[in-house]
């Protein structure tokens, strides 16, 4: 496989194909992040095609000293924070899961349907519960339980010290503990 320094490079030089191909490769990353920090599919939508729109605009400014896909962690969560910030200076909550909760991701051949609501359920209830959170704790749950980045990549993209992370992780959970104790006790 191409590393994605060879297509950040040629996108640097002008190649649509090959920043396409870099769009091609993290989108799914990017979407999974946004759906985490704003909480429903359309708003995900739209801040996963900003993040990449500030990708191609910002393709110049971008300095090969972190990997391509930490950078545009860094873009995904501005975006995401710039539309949290709109939302509120609405009056509107983040929205948590919508009708459309994603079943047939959860869903496997030998799950029973009455599983297959609850383990819904207990999504929307953690979701919720995630997204009640400050918005660095936030982030950090978001990116080491979802996107399953190492403390190291986490302190790179959101520009801290991995003690912060680590600090930030454990402050999160137990505010997640609190909050589904009702649920789970």
């Amino acid at each position: 496989m191409i590393p994605d320094d060879v297509y950040v490079q040629k996108a640097v030089e002008g190649d649509a194909e090959a920043f396409n191909e870099l769009v091609n490769r993290h989108h799914a990353k990017i979407y999974g992040l946004a759906y985490r920090m704003l909480g429903n599919p359309e708003d995900a939508a739209d801040a996963t095609q900003e993040t990449f729109l500030e990708a191609y605009k910002s393709i110049q400014s971008f300095q090969f000293k972190s990997q391509f896909g930490t950078w545009l962690y860094r873009i995904g969560i501005n975006t995401c924070q710039q539309s949290i910030r709109k939302a509120q200076s609405r009056d509107r909550k983040i929205a948590a899961y919508t009708e459309e909760v994603e079943i047939r991701d959860i869903a496997s051949d030998k799950e029973s349907p009455e599983r297959v609501v609850l383990k819904a359920e207990q999504n929307e209830i953690v979701q919720e519960a995630i997204n009640c959170l400050p918005p660095k704790q936030r982030e950090v749950v978001t990116l080491y339980y979802m996107q399953h980045l190492k403390y190291r990549e986490i302190a790179e993209v959101l520009n801290c010290a991995e003690g912060t992370v680590a600090s930030r992780l454990n402050k999160a959970l137990k505010n997640l503990k609190v909050k589904l104790s009702k649920y789970y006790l």
